[in-house]
């Protein structure tokens, strides 16, 4: 197996918050369903999971927000499932398991999912949570097969709008701990940030914007597109041979659609 460093870890408040709230998803599922930018990100993720053999989703809280049926067999994992693999219809398996220290072989897969994922990888501040990002995507590169192709679908906000929630990170942390908020805390990057943590990784990435409709999700809630900086992007990378695994990429050199 691969060398996996320690290190990284999501904070423990927010990973029992993340688990409870996905464990009672039910209004965020008909929430995602209602809206038009989730129309959008299921057609975006649709054509990058098609022809799928094993696809592993990381971190979906039972909810997938693509056809199921574009993939030979799937397991997905979460810290809100049960230890216990349960089936769920003829090509899915829902089992307990943690972004950061997945509990599957090396190159098992040939698809990984990150769907709505790493901005839930809170840590203990805001470069603790960029590590997280980091071990997340170490991780779904290590258990790809060579050829395997990562897919991530991710919120992503300006650089401006990010250091103002850098800002108000640790009081947002604070209050998820609260009966006031029940929603997890979350840490959404930049598009550069997102694009450099895979290439880092990969070394090719490469990002599309995704449309939005008149109303998206922030924090639970159906929220005015226009009234947020947030936007979704899908990202997609390959792990190369052995032989190609030093190239690297930047994020100017990244195609944008």
């Amino acid at each position: 197996m691969e060398e996996r460093a320690s290190a990284p870890e999501q904070d423990a408040a927010s990973a029992a918050k993340n688990a409870d709230f996905f464990a009672h998803n039910e209004h965020f599922a008909e929430l995602i369903d209602s809206l038009e930018t989730y129309r959008h990100i299921r057609c975006a993720l649709d054509g990058a999971v098609a022809g799928a053999g094993r696809l592993l989703d990381v971190g979906n809280g039972g909810v997938f927000a693509y056809d199921t049926s574009l993939a030979r067999e799937i397991v997905g994992v979460d810290l809100c499932f049960e230890e216990t693999p349960r089936r769920v219809g003829e090509n899915v398996t829902l089992r307990r398991g943690d972004a950061l220290a997945l509990g599957e072989p090396d190159g098992a897969y040939d698809v990984v999912v990150q769907s709505g994922l790493l901005h839930h990888l809170v840590g203990g501040d805001a470069d603790a949570t960029l590590e997280n990002v980091r071990r997340a995507v170490d991780e779904a590169h290590r258990v790809l097969a060579p050829g395997g192709r990562l897919v991530v679908m991710e919120s992503c906000v300006p650089a401006p709008a990010f250091a103002i929630e850098r800002r108000l990170f640790p009081a947002l942390r604070r209050l998820a701990r609260t009966r006031l908020m029940s929603h997890p805390a979350t840490l959404q990057f930049p598009l550069a940030t997102i694009v450099d943590v895979i290439g880092e990784r990969f070394g090719n990435v490469a990002a599309a914007r995704i449309p939005v409709g008149r109303w998206t999700n922030q924090f639970n809630l159906r929220w005015p597109s226009a009234l947020t900086p947030s936007r979704p992007y899908l990202f997609t990378a390959t792990r190369e041979p052995p032989r190609n695994a030093s190239a690297s990429a930047s994020a100017s050199g990244v195609p944008i659609s």
